[in-house]
């Protein structure tokens, strides 16, 4: 398992205890989280506020070792890229944009959980994007996790 400071070794960027502290919370998650939610896990970190976290996640997906995701409430969520993952995109123009959103994600409606599904990509003819300018692509599934179907189906009616 990497740690934060491999990563960004790694990928050629220079840690610093900012960057290195969100990439950790980052390993650390099995989910894609909020800023509020890496705020929170920070806390007591010494110089690291909101907006540092904001500046922080910005330059994260700049450098593609995250990206984010929209959600119901309006609010957004990160996840990070996996090291492992690699599509064919239709061209080079979007192939980071692919690599690092053309995969689906699933939300759960009740708890607010959302999981990164990357062996489901997009798959859009390259005549689409001869004609069309994409900037974002977005696959959702939403309905209930495991957990929230378990916890459903033992309420009493």
């Amino acid at each position: 398992m990497h740690t934060a400071d491999q990563l960004l070794s790694e990928a050629g960027l220079r840690p610093t205890q900012a960057r290195t502290a969100v990439l950790q919370v980052f390993l650390d998650s099995h989910t894609a989280i909020s800023q509020p939610e890496i705020l929170h896990a920070l806390q007591g970190v010494k110089e690291i506020d909101r907006v540092t976290v904001y500046r922080v996640l910005d330059w994260l997906q700049e450098h593609a070792l995250i990206h984010k995701i929209s959600t119901d409430d309006r609010a957004w969520k990160y996840q990070l890229n996996s090291p492992k993952r690699s599509f064919k995109a239709p061209s080079m123009q979007l192939q980071g944009m692919l690599n690092n959103h053309g995969h689906a994600h699933l939300h759960c409606r009740s708890c607010g959980t959302v999981l990164c599904i990357h062996e489901l990509a997009a798959h859009i003819p390259q005549a689409i994007f001869d004609t069309y300018q994409v900037t974002n692509i977005e696959i959702s599934l939403k309905g209930l996790c495991q957990d929230c179907q378990t916890a459903a189906a033992a309420k009493p009616e």
